[in-house]
């Protein structure tokens, strides 16, 4: 391990009755790459097949939450020890992400002087490459300038620790669903860039996605159009109650900066239910829970975010490459 990795850089996976076979191949690919792994497990059934599989690597270590807390939760809980062991920088994954080898190495070339936020291309095992993961590389690098639409997601992403606990680190309100663009979106209001870079890639699972037949232009965070095959979200219908009442919390959260400019919080939500009714199965269950979300978001108080940067931070600029 180089020293940039021993001494900076550590990673995070958040357990709830993860595949254990899958889980391992994480461990496998991450732990070479960084100084540390914490696995926050948030009651798992299998809470000791996870203790087992941990005791094999040197540099993992379990924390046991006695309940299920919620990702950003268990993110903070990683964060917070990590901090206290001296770590600069977190990579969050999800349970069933895969890393690329020497991802972490590759991501840590763009970090520097007002970047808060590194994050490899995402192949998605259930749309492309899975056979072949690197042969989808784009080899394109750039700022990400919209939090949500075609944001950065939690998994993959490099975060500098400092800049994370200067936002405050991930809004535990929000459970699950919209905690990585919520975060995405203060770090942005205070000046901080996001980069992608499409020169290493995380493997990853969104959902248990399926290519439809209907195609649909997309314009990336690069700026370009282009038209995709939409896949099914996949997700379970206790999930539409968070892809919803977060998405209004979002919107009155940022209220006073933008909350509900661009394609972004509650203007999603309604392309959201459209596609679910579409091409998803349980549909009633889901719209059921769609409804139950807007209607929770709406009735929840949330006090607005205030920017606390008076200037805005020179970012990508900063740092170079190589």
């Amino acid at each position: 391990m180089s020293v940039l990795t021993v001494t900076r850089i550590s990673a995070s996976i958040v357990t709830f009755n993860p595949g254990i076979d899958r889980l391992k191949e994480n461990l496998d690919a991450i732990s070479p790459q960084v100084h540390a792994v914490y696995l926050v497990d948030n009651g798992s059934k299998n809470a000791d097949e996870i203790a087992l599989l941990v005791k094999g690597y040197e540099n993992a270590a379990l924390i046991k939450l006695d309940e299920n807390r919620g990702l950003a939760a268990a993110m903070n809980v990683a964060s917070r020890q990590a901090v206290r062991d001296g770590s600069r920088s977190m990579l969050y994954l999800d349970q069933d992400s895969v890393s690329a080898p020497g991802m972490v190495r590759v991501l840590a070339r763009y970090q520097g002087p007002g970047i808060a936020i590194v994050a490899p291309q995402i192949v998605d095992r259930n749309k492309e490459g899975a056979s072949d993961p690197a042969a989808c590389l784009d080899r394109k690098t750039y700022k990400v300038a919209s939090a949500a639409r075609k944001g950065i997601i939690t998994s993959g992403a490099l975060v500098d620790l400092r800049a994370f606990f200067l936002v405050g680190g991930y809004d535990e309100r929000f459970f699950i669903d919209y905690v990585d663009y919520d975060l995405n979106k203060r770090l942005l209001l205070e000046g901080f860039s996001l980069i992608r870079t499409g020169e290493t890639y995380l493997l990853h699972e969104c959902g248990k996605a399926v290519p439809t037949f209907l195609i649909v232009p997309r314009r990336g965070q690069d700026g370009r159009w282009c038209l995709e095959r939409f896949c099914t979200f996949g997700h379970e219908a206790f999930r539409c109650y968070y892809k919803a009442r977060n998405r209004v919390l979002f919107t009155k959260k940022y209220r006073l900066c933008g909350g509900n400019k661009g394609f972004e919080g509650t203007r999603q939500i309604a392309v959201q239910i459209i596609l679910t009714l579409l091409f998803e199965s349980d549909k009633r269950a889901k719209l059921k829970q769609f409804m139950r979300g807007i209607r929770d978001g709406r009735a929840t108080a949330v006090d607005p975010y205030i920017p606390r940067c008076a200037e805005r931070v020179p970012a990508f600029e900063g740092a170079q490459h190589g």
